[in-house]
């Protein structure tokens, strides 16, 4: 039996209400530091069940600025930025030392909720790294 992809799509719901339930965002009512919003965010993630909330889509461009994403790890975030590791020798590596940005994207889904970041990247400092980046 072949699949179909495009009824298999049609077939899927929408942030069913049966499982999801948007939380509605006021901004206005959202911490001035927006990593204290992702970490309230992170916290209830982690207590919601969410299997991996610490696993996240590090979208990068290469030399020719082509985009390319994977997933990764996050390893931290504070004042100084998002950690996730990398060897400078992959493909991600040689993409962030062509072209120093990048965006991450976390989802959600039991919460209905995604984080998105981007911004330049940076080689953490020697006593800290162990194959981590900062964006």
């Amino acid at each position: 039996m072949e699949t179909d992809l495009h009824e298999l799509l049609r077939s899927l719901r929408v942030w069913d209400p049966a499982v999801t339930e948007l939380p509605p965002l006021d901004p206005a009512g959202a911490p001035g530091d927006p990593l204290e919003l992702f970490t309230r965010w992170f916290a209830e993630a982690v207590a919601a069940g969410e299997r991996e909330p610490h696993t996240v889509s590090l979208a990068t461009a290469d030399a020719e600025g082509l985009p390319d994403a994977r997933i990764v790890m996050l390893h931290g975030a504070d004042a100084d930025g998002w950690a996730f590791a990398t060897h400078a020798d992959s493909r991600k590596g040689r993409h962030l030392a062509a072209r120093p940005y990048a965006a991450l994207v976390f989802y959600w889904p039991v919460l209905g909720r995604q984080v998105r970041l981007r911004g330049p990247v940076a080689v953490a400092p020697a006593d800290q790294r162990k194959n981590i980046s900062h964006a």
